[in-house]
């Protein structure tokens, strides 16, 4: 009998995995709005510019036994821990990602700040040369950051300055990230292909969670600076 092979589209099977060397475009939005109802961001701005994110995933366990045997294993999400390594931080910024006070060019921090609720996106630049575009929908930066100065010994040393924050699942749908990796998508992903298009003009959604969730109409910066209207590729930093 003579075999017979249904050949596959190559595009449709075809995965590709590529090493991250690089990121970039760090944008920020406030959460205007995270109830079991509604979730709203206002407009991304671009914060700083990124040399390192450390993003790590936090994942509990815990096996339940019977019969002398494990019958289950219960897993929960904890959290994202975040930490964002930037060239610089402007005062305007550090009202904005830590809720202080900055007017009449005065940053004032006080111990009854709070941090808002925030929205992150960036991308991670692969091997291929392609990008894998992110959003973690909602967290706060609620740990400071870390200053550090050095003298001048000869020749200039630049310093970095280093964020943390917490992030987590928002109240909506539980749902705490969404990404696109632009090296395995194929021709039937319209809606993917085209959200990366203007991936940080909004915070972006998968298409069936679009209804209950929204942008904010109103520029989310609240310091008065002039918000982001594209994807800032002719801001300088």
């Amino acid at each position: 009998m003579e075999e017979k092979r249904t050949k596959i589209s190559e595009t449709v099977e075809k995965i590709v995995r590529s090493r991250t060397c690089g990121c970039k475009d760090l944008y920020v939005a406030l959460v205007l709005q995270n109830t079991a109802t509604q979730y709203v961001a206002g407009t991304p701005r671009k914060l700083s510019r990124m040399v390192k994110a450390k993003i790590d995933e936090k994942w509990s366990s815990e096996k339940i036994y019977s019969d002398d045997e494990t019958e289950e294993v219960i897993t929960a999400y904890e959290g994202t821990d975040v930490e964002l390594e930037v060239n610089a931080l402007a005062p305007q910024d550090r009202a904005f990602v830590f809720g202080q006070r900055y007017e009449n060019g005065y940053l004032v921090k006080t111990s009854n700040d709070m941090a808002p609720e925030v929205a992150i996106g960036w991308r991670e630049r692969k091997l291929n040369g392609k990008y894998e575009f992110k959003w973690l929908f909602v967290g706060k930066f609620a740990e400071g950051i870390s200053d550090e100065a050095n003298t001048k010994e000869g020749k200039l040393s630049p310093t970095t300055k280093s964020i943390k924050g917490s992030f987590y699942e928002r109240s909506l749908d539980n749902q705490y990230e969404i990404s696109v990796d632009e090296s395995n998508l194929i021709d039937e992903y319209t809606d993917a292909k085209t959200a990366l298009e203007n991936w940080f003009s909004a915070v972006q959604e998968y298409p069936d969670s679009v209804e209950n969730a929204g942008d904010g109409t109103e520029d989310g910066s609240g310091d008065g600076t002039e918000g982001n209207t594209g994807d800032g590729t002719t801001e300088q930093q």
